[in-house]
């Protein structure tokens, strides 16, 4: 199983994410809201995977995985969001995001993305 952190503003995402992954599936999920409680909860638990909403108020998602990045450069990071702007999409690929994924959530999309990542 795999360690999973899901950084999100919006609350009900968070949920619905911790939901599936956790009581559906079986993975260790640990959620934030915003970048600060996301680079500590990194630093504390050394998550394999982070799923981050991209479009969060205060420091933007693409910050938020090279903050992340800094602390554990192994750290396989999908980005979220709402919005499919490919030259956002290009930067956070930059940044070292694995894949970028819109809302609304395919879970079984993104099912397919964290085990395939967990695996390698």
């Amino acid at each position: 199983m795999a360690s999973i952190l899901v950084v999100d503003d919006d609350v009900n995402i968070c949920q619905l994410v911790f939901d599936f992954f956790s009581g559906l599936k079986g993975h260790t999920v640990h959620q934030a809201h915003n970048a600060a409680d996301a680079v500590a909860l990194v630093q504390q638990h050394r998550p394999q995977i982070a799923l981050l909403d991209i479009m969060m108020p205060g420091v933007h998602g693409v910050e938020v995985l090279r903050r992340i990045k800094q602390i554990d450069p192994d750290i396989k990071a999908i980005m979220i969001t709402a919005v499919n702007d490919t030259e956002i999409a290009s930067e956070a690929l930059a940044a070292g995001a694995i894949d970028y994924v819109t809302k609304p959530l395919d879970l079984n999309y993104l099912d397919a993305l964290v085990t395939f990542q967990a695996m390698e």
